[in-house]
């Protein structure tokens, strides 16, 4: 993704609270550990029980509402990033 990001969006940039960064991080980091144990255990053989399938929900849930604080804090900077300013909007004059 990073990669397909700095070939279609390489000027496209900005600022984000560094508490979101760590939750991003955070997020990142325990979705990689996350799809690891899935992958070993289905390497194994093991089905989860249902035990571990609430384990598992608990998990995406967390990484649900991380992101979900993300999106809250910067959409904002990100819609006026996509926005032009208001000076640049084309008026079309009619006789």
């Amino acid at each position: 993704m990073n990669t397909l990001a700095d070939r279609y969006y390489r000027d496209t940039h900005y600022p984000i609270p560094h508490a979101d960064f760590l939750r991003l991080q955070h997020a990142h980091a325990t979705g990689v550990l996350f799809l690891d144990l899935l992958d070993t255990l289905d390497l194994g053989g093991q089905r989860p029980d249902a035990e571990q399938q609430a384990s598992f929900a608990s998990v995406i849930a967390l990484l649900t509402d991380q992101l979900g604080h993300v999106v809250n804090t910067c959409e904002s900077q990100i819609l006026a990033a996509w926005r032009p300013p208001p000076h640049e909007h084309l008026i079309l004059f009619t006789d």
